[in-house]
């Protein structure tokens, strides 16, 4: 409620309660890679986006929300979360935006929502490749809309509560250790190969991090090794001391006159695959190819005969084979009971965080309206200690007021005060209170609300 422009009046300025807490408005749509979902979700994520593509990506999606939409992609799904009425709202942006059809997507709302997207920070949604590291992929995904434009604020308050209780849940079952990552299935993959007679070399495409580690390990097996960059100079001071060690070359060269090797390992950052039907692979000798991009950067159909690809079907099987003997029901069960004690928590965390935040606004409001106060004409002689001061000590009343302030008190708080001002000036300030304060109460978090 705004006051600007309208009579003086008395009685109580009130904020109209939100009918629901940002909690139960959380909505979660997600979408998970299996044979029938595989072409959706490349269709989907952003894995292969630069930052400009992902940006306007999820701008879009704010645009057509009418606030901030979170978004996620890993090697093993997409997920979306957004505050709004129904899950459905949701689920129609998303489809809108990508124009994709979620039809295999499964949905989440209110406490449930946050449920999943702690099961799935903490890596125990789905025990498969990659699930350590998903906890950093949120916590970057959580920075990357912070610093965009379109973020909503609440929805970020709820997610960083999502990554609290993860590191609890974590803690908790000592999971320390769930399928092999990446990583290791490669380096299993590569002493495999090295006990059944050695490699004569390996072809690595790509010099980012996944690429980087792949030669080291390599390096570690004293295999030669050649690194296809589209920038070999800049790829060789990745590498620093390792780089005399490594052959370089460009991609142009690769293709021209591609070096005999019977292992190639593509690290690519790619949003469609560099070889497939259209363009096959430059070379037609035996080989295997280990395809650690996704989006995938090698199609089946971009390999010759004599070829075998393993990409991230190939490592998903991998991972579940050497889960077996995980007795996942158990560990489940005894996260979800340490979810309900860490549920119990929540609501507390919120309540605070949002009144601090609060809090923070008022102070801020109230420090510029400090600043406008001395800048004024008013302020004559200069007396802006007590100023300053003054819109200090009515920001923090104003912060023990809560949710329902009475205009006579506004004035009489302004008009008693023992601060040296003119009476002119302190007419100034009690119209400037009295514009803003309702505004003020419109920022109040929920559990601060009285009707």
């Amino acid at each position: 409620m705004s006051l600007t422009g309208g009579p003086r009046i008395g009685g109580d300025v009130s904020m109209l309660a939100v009918s629901r807490k940002p909690l139960e408005r959380l909505a979660v749509v997600t979408l998970r890679m299996s044979s029938t979902t595989m072409e959706d979700i490349r269709a989907l994520t952003t894995e292969g986006h630069d930052r400009a593509q992902r940006e306007a990506f999820t701008l879009d999606l704010a645009n057509a929300h009418g606030s901030g939409v979170f978004e996620m992609s890993t090697c093993n799904r997409v997920v979306y979360a957004g505050l709004c009425d129904d899950v459905a709202q949701l689920k129609a942006t998303v489809e809108k935006v990508s124009g994709v059809a979620l039809t295999d997507v499964v949905e989440f709302t209110a406490e449930e929502a946050w449920e999943h997207l702690v099961m799935v920070a903490s890596g125990l949604d789905a025990f498969v490749l990659g699930e350590l590291q998903v906890l950093g992929q949120v916590r970057s995904a959580i920075e990357h809309h912070r610093q965009s434009r379109h973020a909503d604020a609440e929805l970020l308050g709820v997610l960083e509560h999502v990554v609290w209780a993860s590191r609890l849940v974590r803690k908790h079952l000592g999971f320390t250790k769930t399928t092999a990552s990446m990583l290791n299935l490669a380096t299993l993959s590569l002493d495999a190969m090295m006990a059944k007679g050695g490699l004569s070399g390996c072809v690595v495409l790509g010099s980012g991090d996944m690429g980087r580690k792949a030669v080291e390990a390599l390096l570690e097996r004293n295999v030669p090794v050649t690194v296809v960059s589209r920038n070999p100079e800049r790829a060789q001071d990745r590498f620093g001391p390792d780089g005399s060690k490594i052959t370089f070359m460009d991609f142009e060269a690769w293709s021209d006159s591609p070096p005999v090797a019977p292992l190639i390992i593509s690290t690519m950052r790619v949003a469609t695959p560099v070889y497939g039907a259209k363009r096959r692979f430059p070379t037609a000798e035996p080989l295997t190819v280990m395809d650690f991009s996704w989006p995938p950067s090698i199609d089946p159909e971009g390999l010759h005969p004599s070829q075998t690809l393993q990409g991230m079907n190939h490592w998903i099987q991998q991972a579940h084979g050497l889960n077996e003997a995980v007795d996942r029901p158990a560990l489940l069960a005894e996260a979800r009971q340490e979810l309900s004690r860490i549920h119990g928590l929540l609501e507390t965390r919120l309540a605070s965080a949002g009144q601090s935040d609060f809090r923070s606004f008022v102070h801020h409001t109230f420090a510029k309206l400090a600043a406008g106060w001395v800048a004024s004409p008013l302020n004559a002689p200069p007396n802006t200690p007590e100023l300053e001061a003054f819109g200090r000590e009515l920001a923090t009343w104003l912060c023990k007021a809560h949710g329902t302030i009475v205009l006579d008190d506004v004035r009489e708080r302004v008009q008693t005060t023992a601060r040296p001002l003119s009476a002119s000036m302190l007419e100034r300030i009690e119209d400037d209170v009295i514009q803003v304060i309702g505004d003020l109460h419109d920022h109040l978090p929920p559990s601060e609300v009285r009707t």
